[in-house]
């Protein structure tokens, strides 16, 4: 199947679940600039204002036709492939002095990262983005995105969504709940991710359930706040997990589908762009500056 149908079908399903009624709360991180326990150090006021706005979101029953060019980049692991506690996909770790110089090249060609609760204004409320708007996503919640994405994020006042797995929350080399604490009180946005990592079309209903809500009320008893962002695991979803995603009260999923319109119809089905162990600086630009950006792809 192509890009253009694997999206039509995406936007149709999406579609259909919007038809529903439902809301979905979201966050309002408090900030401090004391450093926390997991050793990241803690940004002020960086995008305070739009953060939190989530804990406002709701999903209209019958959303305004409305699209935003909003790239999403997609990372796993940011680290030094040879010396992980915990072995990834090849593809999917990027090391962390190639991670810095894209965020540095994209930073200097004008792109501005964007909070989760921008993006819905924009795409529910007409709200406006800053010129050449990008998101940029990690998935999984290593301890890396602690250790290696967030200095370089902090250094260039960038900001970023992480997609936690809430079940490896104690597991060695993912993120402990002080180091989700940390992402937050810095400004950056976490999302769920479920509770591990499994397939959701092929789960009954009630497992379903455990996964999605439950991923969420994980988080929620993490951060004292609502959480309004998700991510599928594999990038598989259908109809009934697209329903269960919305039931939970999340406002915004990603997916592993390729492009970079993001649609009010379809705002539980975004599609990103994968960044993977091979790209470059100038590749993550040139992906950006593309009318489809480069595909989808990644575990998810």
């Amino acid at each position: 199947m192509t890009g253009h149908r694997l999206l039509a079908a995406a936007l149709a399903i999406v579609a259909l679940v919007l038809a529903g009624c439902g809301a979905a709360g979201n966050r309002s991180p408090a900030r401090s600039s004391a450093p926390d326990r997991s050793g990241a150090s803690v940004a002020g006021a960086h995008h305070a204002l739009a953060s939190r706005q989530l804990a406002a979101l709701r999903l209209p029953a019958h959303p305004a036709p409305r699209t935003v060019r909003v790239p999403i980049l997609t990372y796993h692991r940011v680290h030094s492939f040879a010396t992980e506690y915990t072995k990834s996909i090849p593809d999917e770790t990027v090391e962390p002095a190639t991670f810095a110089a894209e965020m540095r090249v994209v930073s200097r060609a004008g792109y501005r990262t964007i909070t989760q609760a921008e993006l819905f204004g924009a795409l529910f409320r007409g709200r406006s983005l800053p010129p050449k708007p990008v998101l940029v996503t990690a998935d999984d919640g290593y301890a890396d995105d602690v250790t290696q994405m967030l200095p370089v994020l902090r250094r260039l006042r960038m900001v970023a969504s992480f997609y936690v797995i809430t079940g490896r929350l104690h597991e060695a080399g993912f993120l402990t709940p002080a180091q989700v604490r940390a992402l937050d009180r810095a400004g950056m946005d976490v999302g769920a991710h479920t509770r591990t990592h499994a397939d959701l079309p092929t789960l009954p209903l009630a497992s379903m359930r455990e996964e999605i809500a439950g991923s969420r009320r994980d988080l929620e008893r993490v951060l004292g706040h609502p959480v309004a962002a998700f991510a599928y695991p594999y990038g598989r979803f259908d109809a009934t997990v697209v329903r269960e995603v919305r039931r939970a009260g999340f406002a915004l999923a990603v997916t592993t589908q390729g492009g970079t319109t993001e649609s009010s119809l379809a705002s539980l089905a975004m599609p990103r762009i994968h960044v993977g162990r091979a790209q470059t600086a100038q590749g993550v630009l040139a992906c950006l500056r593309a009318a489809g950006g480069c595909g989808g792809g990644g575990g998810g």
